[in-house]
């Protein structure tokens, strides 16, 4: 059996009030702490597309215009799981908790508070959008 690549797609998603939506993830990795809509780009999938589809899986929005944001590298123990970052606006168009079996629920959260609850990669994703920087290392 062929292993999930490590490497995914994140969206960091603002509304009019510049907040950014996150997901309490649940029967996953690192459960319980809060991540961006995002997930893993299938094999020969196209970064674009899996962008796409991860959006429509997890929130039910289609039709978003994406701008890429940067590349996170972070160490997860065994492995490192490289993230491409894309952020999108929303404006009329609330999320809908697609797979509740993945996630708790979605929250509209201040980028400015306190985001030691949000994934590491999905945090450093964050950062770079507020400061424009493209590229991230976490390692241990």
């Amino acid at each position: 059996m062929i292993e999930p690549q490590p490497i995914g797609v994140c969206v960091v998603i603002t509304n009019s009030q510049k907040q950014v939506l996150l997901g309490k993830r649940k029967n996953s990795y690192k459960a319980g702490l809060y991540g961006l809509p995002g997930g893993r780009i299938e094999l020969n999938e196209p970064i674009a597309t899996a962008i796409a589809r991860e959006v429509d899986e997890e929130i039910g929005i289609k039709y978003l215009s994406f701008t890429f944001v940067g590349v996170v590298r972070e160490n997860q123990e065994t492995y490192d799981f490289i993230h491409f970052v894309f952020s999108a606006q929303i404006s009329n168009q609330e999320p809908m908790l697609c797979e509740p079996d993945k996630c708790e629920g979605w929250v509209w959260v201040d980028m400015a508070s306190d985001l030691t609850k949000v994934l590491p990669g999905h945090k450093a994703g964050i950062e770079m959008y507020k400061t424009n920087d493209y590229l991230t290392d976490l390692v241990q």
